[in-house]
């Protein structure tokens, strides 16, 4: 952060006129312990709470334009920090609080930028060691102008730099503490910024997991280790936690000598390496059950549990060849490759089903060479082995 300006947004009420705004003239002081705390808390948020936004232009907002005139030298940070001042104001239904809105010149990876804050005024106590006839004691004070606070999650941020200049459309990164990771208020990031997320939860939550199954398949590993990432991945994406984070996942779950690979072919697959917000929605059919299949035309489908409780067992025999064993009572027995479907001609050489037939769950493993599944307690994984 290089220079800052704070202007007071009123409350607006339902029904009543738009409030006046108490708009500063000049630049804020940054002492630089301020300045210290101030950047290593935002560097926090965006890190954790981080979502690519891209202009709306159906939105109509004032703000990607007053952006552009800041990033290409046509306003300046006073200018251009009333101008947004304004636009949250007008932006802000009744519900909003009174608050602070900061805009910040910054730099981001050495390219200009700038930076939006929108805060509220929080409260607390302080005390102060005094002495009073002699004797020690604490004097305590309310404090109702705190900003910013240690567990403050009552403000939302936004960052724009010339690297989001594009003909697509203004892009960059907005972040709402106060939603827990999911997606930012509405009223800030469609009526305030005018933009939208660059990329559906949903379509990066399936990508994630198409882009890991490919990656476990192409592994030259044991199967312990491939079976063991298939269901961390299936536990992690089952998990009730509303975001993923693919760097924390690797780092979990996976060997010390798998990371960088795995990183890497996310990477290339456009599967975002941050924080994004978790949605099942499109493979959540798909996470109820594995599917492992054998070069001999044989495959398994099973609930992920019996993966995990130890009544399937993959074995390597040594010589390339796989036994499965699979231990349980035997409830059905029927003709046909498949239940529900009639067999194939005696002529016709046994086909396995193609990827858009694929039994809802594990996509496909080939030869699974090594394997016991240790049984394990509830839906818990075992720490990586490094």
């Amino acid at each position: 952060m290089d220079q800052a300006i704070v202007h007071v947004v009123p409350r607006r009420a339902p029904g009543d006129e738009l409030p006046p705004l108490q708009l500063s003239q000049t630049f804020c002081r940054l002492e630089e312990d301020v300045r210290f705390e101030l950047q290593g808390k935002l560097r926090d948020v965006f890190a954790r709470l981080g979502r690519e936004v891209i202009e709306a232009p159906e939105l109509n907002s004032p703000l990607p334009d007053a952006v552009r005139a800041f990033l290409g030298d046509q306003q300046d940070l006073v200018q251009v920090s009333g101008e947004l001042a304004h636009a949250l104001r007008d932006s802000q239904g009744g519900n909003s609080p009174a608050g602070l809105l900061l805009v910040a010149s910054a730099r981001l990876d050495g390219q200009q930028a700038l930076l939006m804050v929108k805060l509220e005024h929080e409260t607390g106590m302080q005390t102060n060691e005094i002495v009073t006839d002699g004797l020690r004691t604490f004097a305590m004070q309310y404090l109702d102008d705190l900003l910013l606070t240690q567990k403050s999650k009552v403000y939302k941020v936004a960052l724009f730099s010339e690297e989001g200049l594009s003909e697509a459309g203004l892009q960059g990164w907005a972040a709402d503490p106060q939603t827990s990771g999911k997606d930012v208020a509405r009223f800030f990031l469609e009526k305030f910024l005018g933009c939208r997320h660059q990329n559906d939860p949903r379509e990066l939550t399936r990508r994630f997991h198409d882009t890991a199954m490919d990656w476990v398949n192409s592994l030259r590993t044991d199967s312990d280790t491939r079976m063991n990432y298939v269901l961390a991945t299936m536990v992690e994406l089952q998990s009730p936690a509303p975001t993923l984070d693919p760097t924390e996942f690797i780092r979990t779950h996976l060997r010390d000598t798998h990371q960088a690979d795995l990183a890497a072919y996310l990477a290339e697959n456009d599967v975002p390496i941050g924080t994004f917000e978790k949605n099942t929605e499109l493979i959540s059919n798909r996470l109820q059950k594995m599917r492992v299949d054998l070069s001999n035309g044989a495959f398994l489908v099973a609930p992920v549990e019996a993966m995990q409780d130890g009544t399937i067992q993959v074995e390597d025999l040594g010589d390339g060849r796989t036994t499965v064993t699979v231990t349980s009572t035997v409830t059905k027995t029927s003709s046909g490759a498949a239940a529900g479907r009639p067999p194939k001609p005696p002529a016709q050489r046994p086909e396995l089903p193609s990827q858009a037939e694929t039994l809802p769950g594990f996509e496909t493993i080939s030869t699974l060479p090594k394997q016991v599944i240790p049984a394990h307690n509830g839906h818990a994984l075992p720490p990586v082995q490094t």
